[in-house]
């Protein structure tokens, strides 16, 4: 097992995960009254294009928002919870000029996908803010010492009007090999099931949309590596399901290189270009 919660070892672990994970804040205006949420997300990369990637039902939370007459008044990156950052304020961040999408045609398909402009990319590497890239997504370890489960969950934030603190958490993630009975039957080629082994919050509410990381046994040196895996979409108690990655970055491959078949025979959607 790697070290506990709470010690310098578990600690460090996190923060070297949470280089790749971001909060988006949101600040709502709805009908005189003020909302605001962390929503959970990560940067991912395929050939070096930058996105940040969340649940896609996290995406439709904002669209409904302004569907009832709702304004997002404000919103910004979180991303001074990894190792070496530098700026300890959250980032201004223009959603609607990062393309905000759900990919896939399904409700049961929750993929929500981000372009960033290219100075906010930018501004995210200055705080040692890194993606998931192809070394990471495109391939799992043999040998799995843990997985672990990366977020914002909502019984940490304390947001209360222009006082506002953010934390993050990391959650240890045991495998189901089969799905549980919990969950709808599903195609078993995109998803992942798990369940977490101690979650002193009794939630991960606020953590859709977070990585799913498996770490893996040390090697002949000592040296151990992590990729990624899936992203948290559902919970049921200590259950999770997620999304597998690999599928979606060789989606996204295969639309950059303009070879992408759809099976309806409509035209490939290339992903929005960064501004």
């Amino acid at each position: 097992m790697t070290g506990d919660f709470g010690t310098p070892v578990g600690l460090a672990l996190q923060r070297r995960f949470m280089r790749h994970v971001v909060g988006v804040y949101c600040d709502f205006r709805e009908h005189g009254q003020r909302s605001q949420v962390v929503y959970t997300a990560f940067v991912f990369s395929v050939d070096d294009h930058w996105m940040l990637i969340t649940a896609g039902h996290c995406i439709t939370d904002i669209e409904q928002v302004r569907a009832r007459g709702g304004d997002l008044h404000r919103c910004s990156l979180i991303d001074s919870m990894g190792e070496g950052a530098a700026h300890l304020h959250p980032l201004p961040f223009a959603y609607d000029a990062a393309h905000p999408m759900n990919i896939g045609r399904l409700e049961r398909i929750d993929y929500g996908v981000l372009i960033p402009p290219e100075n906010t990319c930018q501004l995210l590497a200055r705080n040692n803010i890194e993606p998931f890239d192809e070394s990471a997504w495109d391939a799992e370890p043999a040998r799995v010492l843990d997985y672990f489960l990366l977020g914002f969950p909502e019984d940490l934030n304390r947001l209360q009007g222009e006082r506002v603190n953010f934390r993050a958490s990391m959650f240890r993630v045991a495998k189901y090999d089969e799905r549980p009975e919990d969950f709808p039957e599903e195609d078993p080629a995109i998803y992942w099931y798990g369940r977490v082994f101690e979650n002193p919050l009794g939630s991960v509410r606020g953590c859709s949309g977070g990585p799913i990381v498996a770490l893996s046994h040390p090697n002949d040196q000592g040296v151990s590596t992590y990729h990624l895996i899936a992203l948290q979409s559902t919970a049921m108690g200590r259950d999770i399901k997620g999304m597998l990655m690999q599928p979606l970055g060789q989606l996204v491959r295969a639309c950059q290189a303009g070879t992408f078949n759809n099976q309806d025979d409509e035209e490939p959607q290339e992903p929005a270009p960064r501004d």
